[in-house]
């Protein structure tokens, strides 16, 4: 079963996302944990490792399975891990389907991290170009929104965009729970929304990152169908191209992503768009951020 634990890991579809499994879990705790001693993965790869690892704590926790459930299990693989013999011929065989697995996930150019409210989607294409590289897209009445990672493979910020009708903001806050002072957070099953109230379980006592400046661009705020230049998809049909819209972006400090990376992936992070006659805050699922970050960012296969 281990052998196809990184491809599974990693693939983030919706039929992978259905299936729960602690054993699996433990076993990849396993593999993680006894890596660190034994060393059978480059940088990369135990970077995927982990990353797929969250993944799947992150669907279990999703799916249902008591918190001291799953870290418990977590737990137990990793004492038992300390243990593992690195020679030992059947833990090296699986070492071995899993640095194969890497291949062909690293090789891949999108992926889908669906979450109970939203998704993340990460974007490994046209290496140069600056794009969203990890995004979740929110349509909230008439304002569009969209945050996560914005730039080109070498090089990204983090970024909320937004268009907003008649009064346009003019700063904006990542707001983060603060582990510190708050072991747990707030699970908020309300929809995704805007609001000019506090969103529930955050206060003025959590993390707060200010965004650095505020621009001005032309964009398309939503997942649209992928289309050639004459607006048809990979299917031949005519899609069109989607219109770019006066929006207004922020970029906050990128050390912001390690708050993010800390949260239960059903807690919410929030930016806080600052106008003249108050706050409006924005609610984005915390997810699989942090899996889609190392998508995002782990080294191409194909060179710039």
């Amino acid at each position: 079963m281990l052998g196809t634990a990184l491809a599974l890991m990693l693939t983030a579809t919706g039929a992978a996302a259905e299936t729960v499994s602690l054993d699996t879990l433990t076993k990849r705790q396993f593999i993680s944990t006894a890596n660190a001693r034994c060393q059978w993965f480059d940088g990369p790869t135990t970077l995927a490792l982990k990353a797929g690892l969250l993944q799947n704590r992150n669907a279990a926790l999703n799916h249902g399975v008591a918190p001291a459930t799953v870290y418990g299990a977590l737990d137990r693989a990793r004492t038992a891990a300390w243990r593992a013999e690195c020679n030992n011929p059947a833990l090296v065989k699986e070492v071995e389907t899993m640095r194969g697995a890497y291949r062909g996930f690293v090789a891949q150019n999108r992926l889908s991290l669906p979450g109970l409210r939203s998704e993340w989607l990460a974007d490994r294409t046209e290496q140069n170009l600056s794009k969203w590289r990890l995004v979740q897209y929110q349509q909230t009445g008439n304002v569009s929104m969209a945050f996560g990672l914005y730039g080109t493979l070498k090089g990204q910020n983090l970024s909320v965009m937004a268009q907003f009708n008649g009064e346009q903001p003019y700063a904006a806050r990542l707001i983060v729970r603060d582990p510190k002072t708050r072991a747990t957070g707030f699970i908020n099953r309300e929809a995704l929304a805007v609001s000019a109230q506090m969103p529930k379980g955050l206060s003025r006592y959590d993390l707060s990152f200010a965004a650095s400046n505020r621009r001005e661009t032309q964009i398309a705020l939503k997942n649209t169908p992928r289309v050639n230049l004459a607006g048809f998809t990979v299917d031949g049909k005519f899609a069109g191209h989607a219109e770019k819209r006066d929006t207004l972006r922020f970029d906050f400090p990128m050390n912001a992503t390690v708050a993010i990376g800390k949260l239960d992936p059903r807690e919410d992070v929030v930016v806080a768009f600052e106008f003249n006659n108050g706050t409006q805050y924005a609610r984005f699922e915390a997810g699989d951020f942090v899996p889609g970050l190392v998508f995002a960012t782990l080294p191409s296969p194909y060179g710039q």
